[in-house]
């Protein structure tokens, strides 16, 4: 078994630089090099007790040039729908021949699928697909898929052609290979198109709430997950994706009408009849007894249907022999003559569909299991005596096989046992859902809100604490002061981002979207600003004030309790109205002003999962560092304007105001509460504290989050549509969601984030 090289893990030279940063600031609570610093401030200090004005002037400028330099940059400004619509289809050819060769659907070569006019009563009559009452003659859709299936007379995109109404759908039975037969169309329309052609985009059904939003509407929400810069708004105030799908310049090929539940099947598919306009393409695929039952009352209009055969007995035979290593072919000759046998039998009615034959060619093509075990019998029963028996069997060998080998790309390595528990998780987080849709932001949502909120405002609390430890350490107070501070200041800063991540999720319906916009001296063109700008107003004002002002109030009565003297009390009055304000005014500005100043990113690794979660964590980051310096220069700004307009006494108690109090104030209001709010407030905040925090920490995932899920993929149990994973079949996805997971022992936990994990894993033929 491969082990580590020499050297330490990423996460512990994290932990060794976190460790020495930290250190550095240590000698400053303690004794002597305190006290110094209280009797001999650092000369920038009493440089600003002497200039004040000119300091604050100079902190301005300097400020102003790190954020014009941060919003500076290239325009991202709307794009000719034309030009979008090729750039649109560049990105999903490279995306799905990407996907095509990692689920490795040539590997030995395709499994050849057939299809033929369906026999079943679920299609329009051939007048309405043809286009004219006088003809009703039907036509033969009838091909198969063998090579690569894009340079056939009788393939799919062929079949397609056919068809005068450009709408088809396509059934089969469970893993009879539906999605790939549509990725098929999809590359091949790709590979033939002409400039102004529609460009076909494969989205899965799952998402879409027809109730709640229209085709069109969810078509455009999709695309812009994948492409942030489809959220631009063109001078009609729509959104360029919307305008694309408008302007005719988009073929929906939708995937997995089964995949929702059966009453929003039928408002899809009376949606889809309602929307649609006459002349407008559609692709659709579904299982054909879910599909059948769904049409009882209405055929979706104009479009033909088309249904998957059964793999051919003997091209199943030389799929899984040339699958396999000369020397061990011997072994699926007792499985091969069951099948010659009974044609109708357990093992050959499993084995009919494309997705089965692979998870029989990973189960034992490539190790040291033996197939014939499909056959075995216990006190003369067979084990697997039904067809669901015998695939349930080879859904379980899936995970053991696929983390049985090793990947060259990846040194580390996860345990069968391990994969197979965390996947489980993913799959009952999914399943809970109802999507099969698996996103970074939406991992740990399956917990109770009460839950999370603890977490937020336990995280956020901490954080705080922490900063507020490092810049009173600066200020010289003794080592208690700073503690008490410390925790004073987390505990009233981590109540209120817990309340408020409880209540924007409560606002969002649950999720919190990834930032797919930046600061920009040109933004304003993602929407209208008043009705961004009002909300966000009021809560930065709203949560600037209570901040602050709660943490005055408890720590004035912290300190009558402890000093027995209640002038502190009426001390920390004063300082809660004073600093509540200054910061609830800096806040509103900074959180309004954000309205006109965003504008969508426009980056190509936005497109996937990965590439996505790159992006925001620099987005927030970047957006937390620029409005933290903005907010904290406000609070050192309106501090000084306060300070200068109040009388220097105020109900005997003197006002103080110096450029070093304001400035520490400064720092740690604006950097602790932007950063604060990234963790609380934002879909990256929300994936650190949850999948890359306690989840790990409760062992329902690795720590490496975003390696294991990659992995997955490479090993053929995930597939990847745009920003989201996927497993590779619904049918897996429910299998693993009903496994038990077992409580993960102690020494696996702790071995987790460490281990190298292998293998190479074959792919699925079949949705």
């Amino acid at each position: 078994m491969r082990r580590n090289r020499p050297g330490r893990p990423r996460g512990r030279r994290r932990l060794l630089i976190a460790t020495a940063v930290l250190g550095m600031w240590l000698p400053i609570y303690f004794g002597p090099l305190s006290e110094w610093m209280e009797e001999r401030p650092p000369p920038f200090i009493a440089w600003m007790e002497q200039r004040t004005t000119l300091a604050v002037l100079l902190l301005m400028a300097a400020t102003a040039l790190v954020v014009l330099g941060s919003m500076a940059g290239q325009p991202n400004g709307p794009r000719p729908v034309a030009e979008l619509a090729e750039t649109l289809a560049t990105a999903v050819a490279e995306q799905w021949r990407r996907e095509e060769t990692a689920l490795q659907l040539q590997a030995p070569w395709p499994l050849p699928l057939r299809w033929e006019n369906t026999a079943r009563p679920v299609m329009d009559h051939w007048e309405a697909i043809n286009g004219a009452p006088d003809r009703g003659e039907p036509v033969d859709l009838s091909g198969r898929l063998h090579g690569d299936g894009r340079t056939d007379d009788d393939g799919i995109a062929a079949v397609f052609h056919r068809v005068a109404s450009q709408r088809l759908v396509i059934l089969g039975a469970p893993g009879a290979g539906k999605t790939v037969l549509a990725l098929n169309l999809v590359l091949h329309l790709l590979d033939h198109r002409q400039e102004g052609d529609r460009v076909p985009v494969l989205l899965s059904l799952g998402s879409w709430h027809p109730a709640r939003e229209t085709l069109y509407s969810w078509m455009a929400r999709r695309l812009a997950e994948d492409d942030p810069a489809l959220r631009t708004r063109s001078g009609s105030g729509a959104t360029l994706g919307r305008e694309l799908i408008a302007s005719g310049r988009v073929l929906p090929v939708l995937d997995g009408l089964d995949e929702m539940p059966p009453q929003v099947r039928l408002e899809a598919l009376a949606a889809l009849g309602r929307q649609l306009g006459r002349g407008e393409p559609l692709v659709l695929t579904c299982r054909a007894d879910e599909y059948q039952r769904t049409v009882e009352g209405a055929v979706l209009k104009a479009a033909a249907v088309v249904e998957l055969c059964p793999l051919d007995p003997a091209e199943l035979r030389a799929y899984l022999r040339v699958s396999t290593i000369p020397a061990r072919t011997a072994g699926w000759d007792p499985l091969f003559a069951e099948m010659e046998s009974a044609p109708g039998g357990p093992v050959a009615q499993a084995l009919s569909t494309p997705l089965m034959a692979w998870l029989a060619r990973t189960a034992y093509a490539d190790t040291a299991a033996d197939p014939a075990e499909l056959l075995a019998e216990q006190g003369g029963v067979r084990r697997f005596a039904d067809r669901t028996a015998v695939e349930e069997h080879l859904l379980r060998r899936l995970v053991p096989a696929v983390y049985s080998r090793d990947l060259p790309e990846d040194p580390r390595r996860w345990s069968g046992e391990e994969a197979h528990r965390w996947l489980s998780f993913l799959a009952r987080h999914l399943d809970e859902l109802r999507t099969q849709d698996l996103a970074w932001w939406q991992l740990g949502t399956t917990m109770s809100l009460a839950s999370r909120m603890v977490l937020v405002g336990t995280a956020t609390a901490l954080v705080y604490g922490l900063l507020s430890c490092l810049v009173n350490g600066v200020g010289g107070y003794g080592l208690l002061a700073i503690l008490v501070s410390g925790l004073v200041n987390g505990a009233v800063t981590g109540l209120p981002l817990g309340l408020a991540h409880g209540a924007a999720t409560r606002f969002t319906g649950g999720i919190f979207q990834p930032s797919r916009v930046r600061l920009s001296l040109r933004g304003r063109r993602t929407g209208r600003v008043r009705p961004r700008a009002l909300p966000r107003f009021m809560a930065g004002f709203g949560a600037g004030m209570t901040a602050p002002a709660t943490s005055h109030l408890f720590s004035g009565a912290v300190d009558a309790v402890a000093r027995q003297e209640p002038f502190w009390i009426l001390e920390r009055v004063l300082n809660a109205g004073f600093w509540g304000l200054v910061v609830g005014i800096a806040a509103a500005l900074v959180l309004g002003s954000t309205a006109w100043f965003e504008e969508p990113i426009d980056t190509e690794e936005a497109t996937s999962p990965t590439g996505l979660l790159r992006t925001n964590r620099a987005t927030v980051l970047r957006q937390a560092l620029v409005l933290g310096a903005v907010f904290g220069l406000l609070i050192l700004l309106g501090s000084w304007i306060m300070a200068g307009l109040l009388p220097q006494y105020l109900w005997g108690s003197p006002m103080v105001w110096t450029p070093a109090l304001g400035l520490r104030n400064g720092a740690l209001a604006g950097f602790g509460g932007a950063l604060g709010a990234a963790l609380a407030l934002t879909a990256w905040g929300r994936w650190v504290i949850l999948a890359r925090g306690w989840l790990p920490l409760t062992g329902r995932l690795p720590w490496a989050v975003s390696a294991f899920l990659k992995d997955a993929r490479q090993r053929g149990v995930l597939r990847r549509n745009g920003a989201f994973y996927q497993f590779r079949h619904a049918r897996l996805q429910h299998h693993l969601a009903r496994v038990p997971l077992p409580p993960p022992s102690p020494a696996s936990r702790a071995v987790a984030a460490g281990r190298n994990h292998p293998g190479e894993g074959g792919a699925a033929h079949g949705r």
